[in-house]
Parts: C-alpha cells; sequence; structure tokens
C-alpha cells in the first residue's frame, strides 16, 4: 500500500471514532477490563508460593530454539503429560491460544473442505479459515437449530467439514450449548473444534470436562491467557492429530518455543486448579450479584457469564461513557468495531473474583447515572 492510502485509511479510522492507540493504564483505576477471571496473576502469595520450589533451571527466560531443535524441555514435556492424565487425550502446546486456533484449521484443512464457524467467532478461528482456503458458512450466534440445517444441507456433498464454536464469547459473555452440537455427532459426519479460552478456569478444568464431552470433541483449545493466568495454549486432540501438527503446523514447526518459567507456571496452575474452589464459587456468586443487580437496574446484557456486555452502538457514546467511568475511578475499555460488528459498540464488563459485592453495587449506580446523562437508556 501507498504511504498516502495508509494516511488516509486511519484519518477515516479516526472519523468513524474506531482509532486505536496503546496506552499505559492507571493502576489506581478499577480495573473491569482485565481477564484475570479469578485473580491468580494478581495472587502475591500464589507466586511465592510458586518462586520458592525452583532453580535457575527453571527459570530460564527464554527456550532459545524450536520445539523441534532445543525447545522441547523436560518442563513442558511435563506439562503435556500432565494435561492428557487428566483430560485423556494427548497435548500439545503452543504459544498462544491465536497460533493453536489457526493452526489447527489451515493444517487440517483445505479447499477441499467446508469449514461451518458460529459467526461470532474469534479472528484467530477466522484467520485458519482464510487460510486454509477451504469454503465457509457462518450460521447465527449460538443457533444450533440454524447450525443442523446447514449440516443437514452439506453433509451429503461434502466428507470433510469441520464445526466451530466457543464455550463462552469475550465480547458477549454467553455460552454455546456443547451438548446440543455433540449430540449433532451422532447423526451428521463432521469433525468439531471447540475454543475455551474464556471458561478454563472459570470452570474448573473447562466446560467440556464437567459435562463429560471430551470424546466427542476433536481438537479441544484451551489457551492460558485468561483465568489461566499465564500465556500459551493446549490443543488436545488424538495422537496421530498431533503427530500431523508436530509435521506440519508452520506455527508450531517455526516459533521459538516459551520459556521454560511461562510453562513451569502453566503446570503449577494446572496442578493446583482443584484448590481454588472458593475463587470459583466467589466469582459466581458474583456473576449471580451482578445479573440481578442490573436487571432491576433496567440495564440490558445478553450476557449471563462473568462477561457482562453493555451494547450502547454508537462508537462515540461508547467512548464518552468510558471516559466519564474512567473520570469516576473505573477502567472500562470501549469495544469497537471490526471487534464487534458495526453499530454494536459496547462496554465490556469483566468480573473477577478478588471484587467486592458492595464496589459493585456502587459501580453500578455509577454506570446507570452516567448511561442516563448520555442519553444511552
Amino acid at each position: 500500500m501507498l504511504k498516502e492510502n495508509i494516511i488516509k485509511e486511519l484519518e477515516e479510522f479516526k472519523n468513524e471514532n474506531r482509532f486505536r492507540t496503546i496506552k499505559t493504564n492507571d493502576k489506581s483505576l478499577y480495573n473491569f477490563s482485565s481477564n484475570d477471571y479469578l485473580g491468580l496473576a494478581n495472587d502475591k502469595t500464589l507466586s511465592q508460593r510458586f518462586y520458592e520450589n525452583y532453580t535457575f533451571d527453571n527459570y530460564k527466560l527464554s527456550s532459545s530454539s524450536s520445539r523441534l531443535i532445543d525447545g522441547s524441555y523436560q518442563t513442558v514435556m511435563r506439562l503435556e503429560k500432565k494435561v492428557e492424565e487428566i483430560y485423556g487425550k494427548p497435548c500439545l502446546v503452543f504459544n498462544s491460544g491465536f497460533d493453536a486456533n489457526s493452526s489447527v484449521i489451515e493444517t487440517f484443512f483445505d479447499k477441499n473442505s467446508l469449514i461451518i464457524t458460529d459467526r461470532l467467532n474469534h479472528a484467530s478461528i477466522y484467520d485458519g479459515c482464510i487460510n486454509s482456503n477451504a469454503k465457509v458458512l457462518r450460521y447465527n450466534h449460538l443457533d444450533v437449530d440454524a447450525l443442523e440445517k446447514l449440516l443437514k444441507k452439506y453433509s451429503k456433498t461434502h466428507d470433510d467439514i469441520l464445526v466451530v464454536t466457543e464455550s463462552i464469547y469475550s465480547m458477549d459473555g454467553d455460552c454455546a450449548d456443547l451438548k446440543k452440537i455433540c449430540a449433532l455427532k451422532d447423526e451428521y459426519n463432521f469433525t468439531l473444534m471447540v475454543d475455551e479460552a474464556h471458561s478454563y478456569g472459570v470452570y474448573n478444568y473447562g466446560i467440556a470436562y464437567n459435562e463429560k464431552l471430551i470424546d466427542k470433541i476433536d481438537f479441544l483449545i484451551i489457551p492460558l491467557g485468561k483465568a489461566g493466568a499465564s500465556v500459551g495454549a493446549y490443543v488436545i486432540c488424538d495422537e496421530i492429530y498431533k503427530n500431523y501438527l508436530i509435521n506440519k503446523s508452520r506455527k508450531f514447526i517455526y516459533s521459538t518455543a516459551l520459556p521454560p518459567v511461562n510453562n513451569l507456571w502453566n503446570l503449577f496452575i494446572l496442578e493446583n486448579l482443584t484448590l481454588f474452589h472458593d475463587k470459583i464459587e466467589k466469582l459466581k456468586d458474583l456473576v449471580n450479584f451482578s445479573l440481578s443487580t442490573l436487571k432491576k437496574a433496567n440495564i440490558e446484557t445478553s450476557s449471563t457469564s462473568h462477561i457482562i456486555s453493555i451494547i450502547i452502538g454508537d462508537n462515540l457514546k461508547t467512548i464518552n461513557l468510558s471516559e466519564a467511568l474512567k473520570e469516576k475511578g473505573y477502567l472500562i475499555y470501549p469495544i469497537k468495531e471490526p471487534t464487534v460488528p458495526k453499530d454494536t459498540a459496547r462496554l465490556r464488563i469483566s468480573l473477577t473474583a478478588n471484587m467486592k459485592k458492595e464496589d459493585l453495587d456502587a459501580f453500578f449506580k455509577i454506570l446507570k447515572a452516567e448511561m442516563k446523562k448520555l442519553g444511552v437508556m
């Protein structure tokens, strides 16, 4: 692209109130924009326990090579083995959820494949779809009946079909019916991929694990940057798929592996996840309290989880509301297109287990007052 065209496009972003900049957050603000849902990343006691038990070799800040050269150090192999013990299927660790999602799709599917994806799936899933060159069909968000109609129509003409869904959606805070989607596999011949980025940790080992659906899911992706309080991702799949990824996934083959210290922390969190029951229960209680309080305040949301989406619609009004709340001491980023569909700009409120009901109650009162001031309710 010519530089003049780039300047013009950036100006259009500014005119449409969707120009992005990078800022350092004010740590004194009450943070509703963190994905640290269980509060593990900021738990000093937990961090101290972690650092007390390991030697320098475990703390290395670089693996210095890819997994296929010298990057398959002892810790990452132990981590994959532990994941397999818990989930009952082999695991391959990727550097990020984005890499894991896109890699699975672009490695296993091609121009002869059909991919049926929830309309609101993550950008990493759509990147994989684009790179695969497969035919892509989108079904209305969470509409299992619409998904089945597509399967009925295309399962007779396509041998290679992938269905992709998330469990909890990061911008709407609503949940897919994984049981219903898995039940469709009994009638239609398709491969199923599920992304549990926003349910791992919050639902212990995840919704698929809790509902005993692991055997029905061909590719279970568990990114670790949210309640996992870390970085990286698990791809849980059959051994033959794992071996194929090792041999064919470009992002796996050509990326320097995560540093040992990161995967040691991932292993520490995984081994201790069952000990965080109180945090999980507290977060569940805060979700119920928040949704009930919003309903009483006549503030609409379609969310049913720890991610609460308040749709404003207009970009500028959403930005102004975010700034007004910042002046009151709250950090809540405005979410605009292309992250969400056009005219659905919103505030995305993340609840974390270290919040208090009295603080949430005070915030929701201020939120309502500011929304009224701006004429958005």
